[in-house]
């Protein structure tokens, strides 16, 4: 076989490797949306976010999200939820509308997916709830990269200890 027909080849094969893991990527990619509540609905909805795992955002931040335990918190403040889920809802949005302008990006660190966010104010107000339900249980935290403030949110239908605390993390 001649040097011409070998690189033909290679390169036929190479592009059908490329387009095979391009396929399998959407797969998957799809696979994990349709498993997860809060990237369905925004993908649903065409609403433009980004998606990422915790490498997604860097930083004390990064760390907080693999372990919050091994980052602490300058707290500002610290409050227990009301069980009401809209007033419960509410209180969330008003501290991050104290923080955060109608078309800011917020990064979200969703830990029961493991996977950060990055959308606008409007697409979160709009898939709010949703974010809550698929949070339950563990802990979301809404934050402004580069700024070092975070928002730090638990809640659970298991034990009445939903919470919120907001403040700047530091090295622990």
């Amino acid at each position: 076989m001649d040097e011409a027909r070998r690189a033909e080849l290679h390169a036929r094969r190479t592009a059908i490797l490329a387009e095979a893991a391009t396929r399998d990527h959407a797969r998957r990619r799809a696979e994990f949306v349709a498993m997860v509540p809060i990237l369905t609905a925004l993908e649903d909805a065409g609403d433009a976010y980004e998606s990422d795992s915790y490498r997604g955002v860097r930083g004390v931040f990064n760390a907080w999200a693999h372990d919050p335990h091994l980052y602490g918190m300058r707290e500002e403040s610290h409050a227990a939820l009301p069980l009401d889920p809209l007033a419960c809802e509410a209180v969330i949005l008003a501290s991050l509308r104290e923080r955060l302008g109608d078309d800011d990006l917020v990064t979200v660190i969703l830990r029961i997916e493991r996977m950060v966010l990055t959308l606008r104010m409007p697409v979160l107000l709009r898939h709010f709830q949703t974010l809550l339900d698929n949070a339950m249980g563990d802990r979301l935290a809404f934050a402004a990269p580069p700024a070092d403030w975070i928002i730090d949110v638990y809640r659970s239908e298991a034990i009445p200890a939903s919470e919120i605390a907001i403040g700047t993390l530091v090295a622990g």
